[in-house]
C-alpha cells in the first residue's frame, strides 16, 4: 500500500513538473494606436509680403488636425489653424505722425488636407515631418482719406481666400499609448497673394491616440 502510494505521488510530482517547464504561450502585445486628434497653441509671424509685415506684426496661432493612420509611419487627416497679426500703431504713428488711426487685426484661417511622417516610429521622443495643402482665408483691413489733392490709401487689405500650402517639422514625446506632447515649426505659403506670402509659426500642444 505504501509502495503503491509512493509511486503515485512520483507520478503526480512529474506531472506537476512537466506542467511547469511547458512553454505558455506569449501574450500579444496591444495594438499601436495609430489614429490621433491634436490641439496646438502658438505663435505666428509674417514675413514676407510688405503689404503685411509693414504695419501687422506677430500675434496667436492655433491649430486642430485629425489623423488616421495608413501605415507604421504615415498618417492622413485633415488640419484647420488660424492665426491673428497684431496692429503696429506705432509704427503707423512714426509713417504718417498725426494722423488718427484705427487698430483692426487681421485673422486668417487656413483648413486643408494633411499628411504626416514619422521618422522614429515607437520610441517615445520621435521626430516628425508632414505637408499641407488646402485653402488660406485672410480677413480684410483698409484705411483711406480723402484729401484736397484727393484719395490716399495707407493700407488696404482684402478680404480674399487663396490657394495655401504648408511645410512643417517637429518633435513628439509619447507620455502613454493614449497621450503624446507635440512642438513644431511650420512654413506656410499663401499662393498669388501679395500681401500675406510666407508666414512661419511656431506651436505646441497635446495629442490624443486612440
Amino acid at each position: 500500500m505504501r509502495k503503491r502510494n509512493a509511486v503515485t505521488v512520483m507520478l503526480l510530482l512529474a506531472v506537476m513538473q512537466c506542467a511547469a517547464q511547458t512553454p505558455r504561450p506569449p501574450v500579444p502585445a496591444p495594438a499601436a494606436r495609430s489614429n490621433s486628434i491634436s490641439v496646438m497653441g502658438g505663435w505666428a509671424w509674417p514675413v514676407s509680403h510688405p503689404g503685411l509685415t509693414t504695419f501687422w506684426g506677430p500675434g496667436p496661432s492655433a491649430s486642430v488636425e485629425v489623423l488616421k493612420g495608413v501605415s507604421r509611419t504615415v498618417s492622413l487627416g485633415f488640419d484647420l489653424e488660424g492665426a491673428a497679426f497684431w496692429f503696429r500703431g506705432p509704427t503707423f504713428g512714426t509713417a504718417y505722425p498725426g494722423l488718427t488711426f484705427k487698430t483692426p487685426p487681421v485673422a486668417q484661417i487656413v483648413a486643408g488636407v494633411v499628411g504626416r511622417f514619422m521618422l522614429a516610429p515607437g520610441k517615445k521622443l520621435a521626430p516628425y515631418l508632414g505637408g499641407m495643402i488646402g485653402f488660406s482665408h485672410m480677413t480684410g483691413a483698409e484705411y483711406r482719406q480723402e484729401t484736397s489733392s484727393g484719395r490716399v490709401t495707407y493700407y488696404d487689405l482684402p478680404f480674399q481666400t487663396r490657394l495655401a500650402a504648408s511645410l512643417y517639422g517637429g518633435l513628439e514625446y509619447r507620455a502613454s499609448r493614449s497621450v503624446a506632447f507635440d512642438m513644431e515649426a511650420r512654413a506656410l505659403y499663401v499662393n498669388d497673394d501679395p500681401n500675406a506670402g510666407l508666414i512661419v509659426a511656431v506651436r505646441g500642444g497635446i495629442r490624443l491616440l486612440f
